[in-house]
């Protein structure tokens, strides 16, 4: 699966993940099943699956199961479970398959805004960063006798905190694009390695659209 063009990748996830949200047959849904577990095996061969992930994830859709269970169609409480977890399948076995940097490049590719994908690829690329800034200012505060508690003084200790990670992040950006000018730095990230597309490329694309196709005009 990672040898497969990254841009083959997302076309196929968007037609895929696009048909099968709008699929309102659980008959149809089950029928993405077979494409999208065999996608899922090329990917998770050797791997341990992510279960912290799906239970991360179906803990955003738990109150509209419910809801639909107690007060609604439990057939639609299916089709949504079915749909998002085929959905989310999809998006680790074919986007976790490559890197986040030959994401944004397919992207690019895929004639999508060079603005956004910087601003994508720079959030997470200085997420982590401000992260580990935040809990050393908070271990910080607490080596100082803060105890995080209910008060007006807790509530304050944490505005602080927010404030100085806001202050930091405005200095750590100019410092950041300051030395990406320095390397010349004109707007673009320079790449060195390009995609070249293959005929297995191609024939997974095909496979892949072709099985939606299929599936959707039942």
């Amino acid at each position: 699966m990672r040898g497969i063009d990254p841009r083959f990748k997302i076309v196929s996830f968007l037609f895929l993940a696009w048909s099968i949200a709008l699929t309102e047959s659980i008959g149809k849904v089950l029928l993405y099943l077979p494409l999208v577990l065999a996608t899922s095996f090329l990917f998770f061969r050797g791997r341990r699956f992510p279960f912290k992930v799906f239970l991360f994830a179906d803990s955003f859709i738990l109150l509209v199961l419910l809801t639909q269970l107690f007060l609604g169609s439990k057939e639609v409480a299916l089709l949504v479970f079915l749909r998002s977890n085929e959905i989310l399948l999809l998006s680790v076995s074919l986007l976790s398959s490559s890197s986040l940097f030959e994401v944004l490049h397919a992207l690019h590719h895929l004639k999508v805004p060079n603005s956004l994908l910087q601003v994508a690829f720079l959030s997470y690329r200085y997420l982590n960063e401000l992260s580990r800034k935040f809990e050393l200012t908070l271990k910080s505060a607490k080596c100082r006798g803060f105890t995080p508690t209910t008060s007006k003084i807790t509530y304050k200790t944490y505005a602080h905190l927010v404030a100085n990670l806001l202050a930091y992040s405005s200095f750590k950006s100019e410092k950041v694009y300051k030395a990406m000018l320095c390397r010349g730095f004109n707007g673009y990230f320079p790449v060195f390695r390009h995609f070249k597309a293959t005929t297995f490329d191609y024939l997974f694309l095909v496979i892949t659209v072709g099985y939606g196709v299929l599936v959707w005009s039942l």
